[in-house]
């Protein structure tokens, strides 16, 4: 039995993953403040502090542990509200990011997994985009993951490190009230309330969706492989989609094709368009994604339908 630290514990992914970690065996000793968690969804035998990174003397209530690695994935989450509180978005994301990496030197913790974005891209071509990718990201939200990222590329000749730049994850568990984060979860909000859906931006606007259990799935057997220390992946599906296809898919499966949807002006500095290269996750990890587009949302909606019943 190993024992991980986790941050953004109560988020989407974080618990998702400290689940898959407690199925596994491990001890999970689990960090949030709150800001975008909640408290039901940490997992029930996650040893759980409220602690805020950007607050470094509040680690020291970890100071009792010893852990195996520290798996990050505390944040700010969302570019459009990045713009609503710029300097919260800092604090959050990159000096807790450094707060921790400090944390880890001083406590001799030598493995870290950070939850980075593929917003650290910034525009880019329509095309797979790969990691040597040059990085100018448009919202502050990207600007700050980037900033981690690099924070946590400064400690990899003392602490083994691997970045994951997330792309548009979904799946059971996300916050179905956030309708500025998560283009599936905040789509779906408008079916379960039997709103219109409204499209911030061009119908021709792509993403790469991945499911959650992909995500749990790269994260984990990520921490042991000695091929990830040092690394920076994309974790995405690889897979293109477009809003008008991710929409009909949506209304297909709901049982509401005709539902109404109204397009608006796009969000500041949105993206129109990203798509990973994940070779290099999947030859290292020995991974690939499991759950294609069509399966993820037929799973996805069951939840919500059973969330609003």
């Amino acid at each position: 039995m190993k024992t991980y630290l986790v941050t953004g514990v109560a988020g989407f992914i974080g618990s998702a993953i400290s689940r898959k970690l407690l199925e596994n065996g491990h001890k999970v000793v689990g960090i949030d403040n709150f800001s975008t968690g909640f408290h039901h969804n940490i997992p029930d035998d996650v040893e759980f502090f409220e602690v805020d990174i950007s607050e470094a003397n509040q680690l020291k209530t970890l100071n009792n542990f010893t852990f195996n690695a520290v798996l990050h994935l505390a944040a700010q989450t969302s570019g459009e509200i990045s713009f609503d509180d710029p300097p919260k978005d800092l604090l959050i994301n990159a000096l807790g990011t450094l707060n921790l990496l400090e944390y880890c030197k001083d406590h001799k913790i030598n493995r870290f997994l950070y939850a980075s974005s593929m917003a650290v891209y910034g525009d880019v071509e329509d095309k797979p985009i790969s990691i040597s990718q040059h990085t100018n990201p448009k919202s502050y939200y990207g600007i700050t993951k980037l900033a981690g990222e690099q924070y946590v590329q400064a400690f990899s000749d003392r602490i083994k490190t691997t970045s994951f730049r997330i792309f548009n994850v979904y799946g059971p568990g996300q916050n179905m009230q956030n309708i500025k984060q998560g283009m599936i979860s905040i789509y779906l909000y408008y079916f379960m309330k039997n709103k219109p859906v409204l499209v911030k931006g061009s119908k021709d606007r792509f993403r790469d969706f991945i499911y959650i259990d992909d995500v749990v799935s790269a994260w984990t057997k990520a921490i042991d492989e000695p091929k990830a220390y040092g690394a920076i992946y994309n974790l995405g599906s690889g897979v293109k989609t477009t809003v008008e296809e991710l929409l009909k898919l949506i209304a297909k499966k709901w049982g509401d094709p005709e539902h109404s949807i109204e397009y608006t002006e796009g969000t500041p500095k949105d993206m129109f368009g990203i798509q990973a290269d994940t070779k290099p996750i999947m030859k290292d990890l020995d991974w690939k994604p499991e759950t294609d587009i069509e399966e993820g949302l037929s799973q996805f909606i069951k939840w919500v339908k059973d969330l609003s019943d």
